[in-house]
């Protein structure tokens, strides 16, 4: 049973960073603005980077990839926060 949930949790990750965040980056980037607070930005990256490393410790590959993929795209949400910033 946990290879199920394994499975699904890899599986909706996957989604979260292929299909929601590259189209968070392209909306901003088409509307030259961050539609988001700072922190609404830092926490989920502080999120996606410590998950990252716990699954690494651990061993969790459901989690490793999706979660450093997802930290990297928060990255470059961070980045247009500063550079869409007004």
């Amino acid at each position: 049973m946990a290879d199920v949930f394994g499975i699904l949790t890899l599986v909706f990750s996957i989604t979260l960073v292929a299909i929601a965040l590259p189209g968070q980056i392209r909306k901003n980037i088409r509307e030259k603005k961050s539609g988001m607070t700072f922190w609404m930005i830092a926490i989920p990256l502080g999120m996606f980077s410590m998950r990252a490393s716990y699954a690494l410790t651990i061993k969790s590959w459901y989690l490793v990839i999706p979660d450093f993929i997802g930290s990297a795209l928060w990255v470059v949400i961070l980045a247009q926060y500063f550079v869409y910033r007004k």
